[in-house]
């Protein structure tokens, strides 16, 4: 069976949500969960790990409302929820999410830079946390983690 893969992004100032995107369906706005989920083209490159945090990167056209946008949230610090999730594709998914439809993983990033040029957008995500396994507090290293340490 193959599966379809669905990505939804949601950008927040404070506790307010000011865009919420979906890149699946293409060129219509989805309900899902009660909201509207308008189409926008964008794509993400995975999870990036550092040393002093995780952050991924999205990339999406240029256009004069993406990059008001994206002025506002560096200015503003918002915070962006990607989740991704997976359906049957079968066709039934065409008119909207079913119940098949499950997420499969959540990131939850402060937008923290951005760049571009005159077609297309970076806009990078940070965390302090992991975003996969999100421990909080992060993970520190203890004697039950590494073992007996040696004694002189």
């Amino acid at each position: 069976m193959n599966r379809a893969t669905i990505t939804r992004l949601t950008f927040a100032d404070g506790g307010a949500i000011v865009r919420r995107w979906q890149s699946f369906w293409l060129n219509r706005p989805i309900i899902w969960s009660g909201q509207q989920w308008d189409y926008a083209m964008f794509s993400w490159d995975g999870l990036l790990s550092g040393q002093s945090s995780d952050q991924i990167t999205l990339t999406m056209p240029a256009t004069p409302s993406n990059r008001a946008m994206v002025e506002r949230a560096l200015a503003d610090a918002w915070l962006a929820t990607l989740e991704i999730y997976q359906a049957p594709d079968d066709g039934a998914i065409d008119a909207g999410p079913t119940s098949e439809t499950v997420l499969v993983g959540a990131v939850v990033g402060q937008v923290i830079e951005a760049n571009g040029d005159l077609s297309e957008l970076s806009v990078s995500l940070g965390s302090a946390l992991s975003p996969i396994g999100a421990q909080f507090p992060p993970l520190t290293a203890t004697t039950a983690l590494i073992g007996v340490p040696c004694r002189f």
